[in-house]
């Protein structure tokens, strides 16, 4: 279709909403329109679509009229002869024998056919063609925002792994810290060795955590690479880490979204294949006109002489053996299971929208838990190093209190990327998830 990149992009347009500016991402936007324009499976709904197109413009010829042309030739060796009766009233011709002599018979022959009425069919054929173009559309909005989604999500996991390298790293840092300071008492003789190593295998484990979280975030920097169209290991840009945002519901007024569109229109197609059915039982009537050049000729004689004939054929169906009404009755049902269809998918819908708005501020209550949790884990941290300064207690409980600090975060972290992930669901749900 001539006109098919400016047709999806007033598609998302037309969907644009204010996700955009509740999930504000320096680089997602972009990233969207990159998975969009590399997804193989975007492009080949973008190839349905033209060819639904062109499907469409054939029921548009079937209305048009047809012009055919043949030519043949024969070699006869005992042409047919025609004889007159031998009759006085026939002058000449009294008992003259026609024909005979047109050994070499050939012609060249064309003919015009125009539908003037087929009872509907062909108009309701146009029109069922046009749906079909249109659930295709519905049907590359859908996979758009299926990759958008995908896209998002995958970026997101990449986001949050980003901050858990940087949260071990910090995790490193900090038993280093706790290590120098164990290593100052030592000197002084207020540890012992065995602080000195256990503090020493605390810090390699945290390194070895540090190399494999760096791992699983290159990982997934590969996976969102693949999305967008990039070479796989290269180094994409992405946030440092999730910024949480409160949305306002009332805000966002949700969209008919392309998968209850599409079950809609797949009853107009059951509707127009009723009517269909209807049609091929009327009457139908077409124009046609014929022209030769050929030998023999109308004269029976050899030589070729031209010739017309106009004229109009109809034809009336009178007796199917009850088959239209069998035909009806069971098109009538495909039209009300369709009607179903509609109903569940819109009840569906109505579900997931409720269940992923409830998922959502369950997952914003338990950022708010895991963040407080995480307050008091580094207020603890901070209160038992300060006592071990001073001598009060041991080693271990300055490094247990630096692995739940670790935890915390982790915790904290992940809450965050399942209230995004949960945002991303809910936006999707509405009918708001699009590149804009």
């Amino acid at each position: 279709m001539k006109n098919l990149g400016v047709l999806i992009g007033v598609m998302c347009l037309s969907l644009s909403s204010l996700y955009g500016q509740i999930a504000t991402d320096p680089f997602l936007q972009e990233y969207r329109k990159d998975a969009v324009n590399h997804e193989q499976l975007v492009k080949m709904a973008e190839g349905n679509v033209e060819i639904s197109y062109q499907q469409y413009k054939t029921t548009i010829a079937d209305m048009m009229p047809k012009l055919d042309a043949s030519a043949d030739y024969w070699y006869v060796q005992n042409p047919m002869t025609f004889s007159l009766p031998d009759d006085a009233r026939l002058g000449e011709l009294s008992g003259a024998e026609l024909g005979g002599l047109a050994n070499h018979q050939y012609g060249l022959y064309t003919s015009v056919t125009q539908p003037i009425y087929q009872g509907g069919v062909l108009k309701e054929r146009k029109q069922k063609a046009a749906v079909a173009n249109q659930i295709k559309m519905d049907e590359l909005s859908i996979t758009t925002q299926d990759v958008i989604m995908a896209t998002d999500l995958q970026y997101w996991q990449t986001v949050a792994q980003k901050e858990v390298v940087k949260a071990m790293k910090d995790y490193e840092h900090d038993l280093i810290r706790v290590q120098d300071l164990v290593s100052q008492k030592l000197s002084f003789g207020q540890a012992n060795k065995s602080d000195v190593l256990m503090t020493e295998v605390r810090v390699k484990r945290a390194q070895l955590a540090v190399v494999q979280s760096e791992n699983t975030y290159k990982l997934f920097l590969m996976s969102l690479n693949r999305l967008i169209g990039k070479e796989f290991e290269e180094g994409t840009v992405v946030s440092d880490s999730i910024l949480i945002n409160h949305p306002e519901y009332s805000e966002l007024q949700h969209i008919t979204r392309p998968e209850l569109l599409v079950k809609e229109k797949m009853l107009q197609l059951e509707e127009h294949d009723k009517k269909i059915i209807s049609g091929m039982y009327r009457p139908q009537l077409s124009g046609v006109g014929t022209a030769s050049y050929a030998s023999p000729g109308y004269n029976m004689l050899p030589g070729a002489v031209p010739n017309v004939q106009a004229g109009l054929m109809l034809n009336i169906p009178i007796y199917n053996a009850g088959k239209k009404t069998q035909l009806k009755t069971a098109q009538q049902i495909k039209i009300q299971n369709a009607a179903l269809s509609v109903e569940r998918e819109n009840e569906l819908q109505q579900l997931e929208i409720a269940q992923k708005r409830v998922a959502y501020e369950n997952a914003m209550k338990e950022t708010e838990i895991a963040y407080s949790s995480l307050t008091k884990a580094r207020e603890n941290a901070a209160v038992l190093e300060d006592r071990f300064t001073k001598g009060m207690i041991e080693i271990l409980e300055v490094i247990d209190a630096q692995l739940y600090v670790e935890q915390a975060v982790v915790e904290y972290i992940q809450s965050k990327l399942k209230a995004q992930i949960q945002m991303t669901y809910y936006t999707r749900a509405i009918g708001h998830l699009t590149i804009n």
